[in-house]
């Protein structure tokens, strides 16, 4: 694994330490690699942890406690953050495809101008998510916005030109990573009371985007009448059924435009629209630019296939 090189150890062992006000985050190990086979023996580490499907699906197992083992299988877009010393082990089923996006994170006595106690009093997202301490958070990154962040992530920690510079602004995509899974968790909780409906049209939704989706097979499979699960939806997502199966089809786009060379046309029609100009249409609305020239400014990075141990 790439190891971002620091010699000073942890100041304590937990994301949700209150100790660790004074200190800041730093990335030890990280990888983004396509697996087809993978079977990792169980183990534990003082950095808290955070695996994203990217594409594929995976088993990941995790110790909570001495006597309680859970398994969970992530989807595409769906991500597991786990705590400091907790036991977990990922699986990758012979002949599944699978491409996981990994950081593991340290907190480190202060260096840097920043520090978790200033980030705790500008951010809300990130107060609530700390006062809710669990030792594994599995999530679903239903706008793509964790994918964008860790990619970019990513791509600072490998540059080689200015380190200062790419140190700074591996800061604040840091702190724009944790705001944004803060923000993903309070969503979860303020709709733990509301309906299990939504949670089941999205999940519907995530399974089926680049399908031809119709609505009325969408509230069949949900149990209530199309209206009432449009008007609920809208309600507490403030989106429509067709901007949010939108979204995740331009989201699954703009991965395949950065990261292969398939032609446009076969891009749209892989993520669910039925003609190149419907896509394209769409893409420059909820991107701003069409996507032969976010292909061009965004899809022209090498994008890292594996990991070396030191």
């Amino acid at each position: 694994m790439t190891d971002y090189k620091n010699d000073k150890e942890p100041i304590n062992e937990s994301l949700y330490d209150s100790r660790n006000t004074t200190g800041w985050f730093r990335i030890k190990r990280y990888y983004a690699m396509n697996f087809d086979f993978f079977e990792m023996e169980p183990h534990k580490h003082r950095e808290f942890e955070i695996m994203y499907v990217a594409s594929g699906s995976c088993k990941i197992f995790c110790w909570v406690n001495e006597n309680q083992k859970e398994e969970w299988i992530l989807r595409e877009g769906e991500y597991v953050l786990i705590d400091c010393n907790t036991i977990h082990q990922l699986e990758v089923v012979r002949g599944t495809q699978c491409r996981i996006l990994n950081l593991e994170i340290s907190i480190q006595p202060q260096e840097e101008a920043i520090c978790l106690q200033q980030l705790y009093e500008l951010s809300k997202s990130y107060q609530d998510f700390l006062r809710l301490s669990v030792p594994v958070l599995k999530g679903f990154d239903d706008a793509g916005n964790l994918h964008t962040i860790i990619t970019e992530l990513h791509k600072q920690l490998q540059s080689t030109t200015d380190e200062t510079e790419h140190r700074v602004l591996q800061n604040l995509i840091l702190a724009q990573l944790l705001i944004e899974i803060g923000r993903k968790r309070s969503k979860k909780y303020r709709a733990e009371g509301g309906s299990k409906y939504v949670r089941k049209a999205l999940s519907y939704l995530s399974d089926h985007f680049d399908q031809d989706v119709k609505i009325k097979d969408m509230a069949e499979e949900v149990g209530i009448s199309v209206a009432y699960l449009q008007r609920l939806f809208k309600e507490q997502t403030e989106k429509t059924l067709v901007d949010k199966m939108n979204e995740l089809r331009i989201e699954k786009a703009k991965f395949y435009l950065e990261t292969s060379r398939l032609p446009i046309t076969d891009i749209a029609v892989s993520v669910g629209f039925n003609n190149r100009q419907h896509f394209t249409y769409t893409f420059v609305k909820l991107i701003g630019c069409s996507p032969a020239i976010y292909r061009k400014h965004k899809g022209d990075y090498h994008v890292w296939k594996g990991f070396e141990e030191e």
